[in-house]
C-alpha cells in the first residue's frame, strides 16, 4: 500500500514539471480604447505550431504555449493586421505584449520586430539572478559560531546583499 501511495505522489509531481509559459496582453486602438473579442493567433517560429485564442470583452488575452519563440498576430476588421515576430516565452512565466491596432484595411499590415520588455504587471513576483561567478567573489563566508558550519559559503548569507531584502 505504501508503494502505491509513493508512486501516486511521484506521478503527481512529474505532471507538475511543465514546459509551458504564456503570452498575455491587452488589445486596444490608437486612442487607448480596448478592442473586444479580437482573434489572437500565436505561431511557434521553430515548429510552425499555431495556437489560437481571442481577447475578452475587456480586450485582455492569454495564450498558454510551450516555451520557445513565437510570432503574435491579430486581425480585426477595420484595423491593419498586427504582426510581431521574435516573442520569447520562457517556462513558468507570462510574456506581456500589449497591442495597439492602427485604423486601416485588413490587407494592410503592421509588423513589429523588436520591443523593449515591459513591466511585469500580472503578478507581484520579484526575482534577482546572481551568476555563480559573482556569488563566488562575494565576501559572504560564515565563520563558525553557533551554526557549527565552519568556514563554508552559505547561500542564505548572500541573500541579504540582494536589493529589497531585509
Amino acid at each position: 500500500m505504501l508503494k502505491v501511495l509513493l508512486l501516486l505522489v511521484i506521478a503527481t509531481c512529474a505532471f507538475g514539471q511543465a514546459n509551458r509559459g504564456s503570452i498575455t496582453g491587452t488589445v486596444h486602438d490608437q486612442t487607448g480604447a480596448v478592442v473586444a473579442n479580437a482573434p489572437v493567433e500565436v505561431r511557434n517560429s521553430a515548429t510552425g505550431a499555431v495556437f489560437s485564442s481571442g481577447a475578452s470583452e475587456t480586450g485582455n488575452f492569454v495564450v498558454p504555449v510551450p516555451a520557445g519563440t513565437y510570432e503574435l498576430s491579430i486581425s480585426v476588421a477595420g484595423f491593419k493586421k498586427f504582426v510581431q515576430t521574435g516573442v520569447p516565452v520562457v517556462e513558468g512565466a507570462a510574456t506581456r505584449r500589449d497591442v495597439s491596432l492602427e485604423v486601416g484595411q485588413l490587407s494592410d499590415s503592421v509588423t513589429v520586430t523588436d520591443q523593449a520588455p515591459l513591466l511585469k504587471s500580472e503578478s507581484g513576483d520579484v526575482s534577482y539572478r546572481v551568476a555563480s561567478a559573482t556569488a563566488n567573489q562575494l565576501p559572504v563566508l560564515q565563520l563558525g559560531g553557533a551554526t557549527g558550519m565552519g568556514t563554508i559559503r552559505s547561500p542564505l548569507a548572500m541573500t541579504v546583499l540582494l536589493p529589497g531584502v531585509q
